[in-house]
């Protein structure tokens, strides 16, 4: 009998051990296709930028979303996230890129922090201003697709170029 309860002890704690296993190996794999996911998503909100598309990148947040540019109030809500980018996207020369430097997703897999830098220039060729800043993004997974919950950046200090 105590042969029979050990062999089951035994068994049960490999089987276990085989469950965490698969499962810390799953929540890894997952966690890769989520931050690939956020990695695409961003591409496609460059991509909505160089087109212009303020009604696009507004759908890009969640419903209850916000964007908090410095020097400007919070912009909450689809319209008003809409309205933010269609004032930025309407700047002359306006070019905005951006790069994630780490993307944590949490645990559970419905959260995620995007962390990175940005460069902004606007104006003429013959005078424009460049911004180079840093931002932060906490993203959301809603029905499957990561959704921006919070945006928010600053610059690092922007500087004029003039051509002479």
């Amino acid at each position: 009998m105590q042969y029979s309860k050990a062999l089951f002890a035994g068994l049960l704690a490999t089987s276990l051990i085989g469950c965490v296993e698969k499962s810390e190996s799953e929540a890894a794999q997952g966690a890769g296709a989520d931050h690939q996911a956020i990695q695409d998503t961003n591409a496609q909100w460059l991509r909505l930028i160089k087109d212009g598309n303020s009604a696009a990148v507004a759908e890009l947040y969640t419903p209850d979303g916000a964007i908090m540019p410095p020097g400007a109030p919070k912009a909450q809500g689809p319209k008003a996230i809409e309205k933010v980018w269609r004032g930025l996207m309407a700047t002359p020369g306006f070019r905005l890129t951006f790069k994630a430097d780490d993307i944590t997703v949490s645990s559970a897999g419905d959260m995620a922090l995007d962390r990175g830098t940005y460069r902004l220039e606007t104006g003429s060729p013959s005078a424009s201003t460049q911004d180079v800043g840093k931002y932060v993004v906490v993203w959301r997974k809603i029905e499957g697709k990561w959704k921006v919950a919070a945006d928010i950046f600053n610059s690092d200090g922007a500087t004029d170029q003039t051509s002479t």
